[in-house]
């Protein structure tokens, strides 16, 4: 599958990382994440934590439990993100050196 049509999209304060994870994985395997993705980030969400990266899978990243949480996609074994300088499909541990924590869930 090619994820060639979510490299253009670009933060916004209404199209977040949040936002594109859903978008992407949406893509992906074809079942919409929102309302599971904003009920786990206010703690009552039902992802199954995982060891590591499986392809497709959902990764927080975190330097804290006073910090935002960043997330992502793992997907055909890299990392696809938006941040403020866009999207990136990188190798994970490109990512993870910035953060303390990285989580992975399906």
């Amino acid at each position: 599958m090619s994820i060639d049509h979510l490299l253009d999209r670009i933060w916004t304060p209404e199209y977040t990382c949040n936002e594109f994870v859903c978008e992407a994985w949406q893509s992906i395997t074809n079942e919409n994440l929102t309302q599971r993705l904003q009920q786990f980030l206010n703690g009552s969400g039902d992802f199954q934590r995982i060891d590591g990266p499986v392809s497709p899978c959902i990764v927080f990243f975190t330097n804290g439990p006073r910090s935002s949480t960043h997330v992502g996609l793992f997907y055909c074994d890299k990392l696809l993100h938006l941040s403020g300088r866009g999207v990136q499909y990188i190798p994970l541990e490109i990512l993870s050196i910035n953060f303390r924590e990285t989580r992975f869930y399906l």
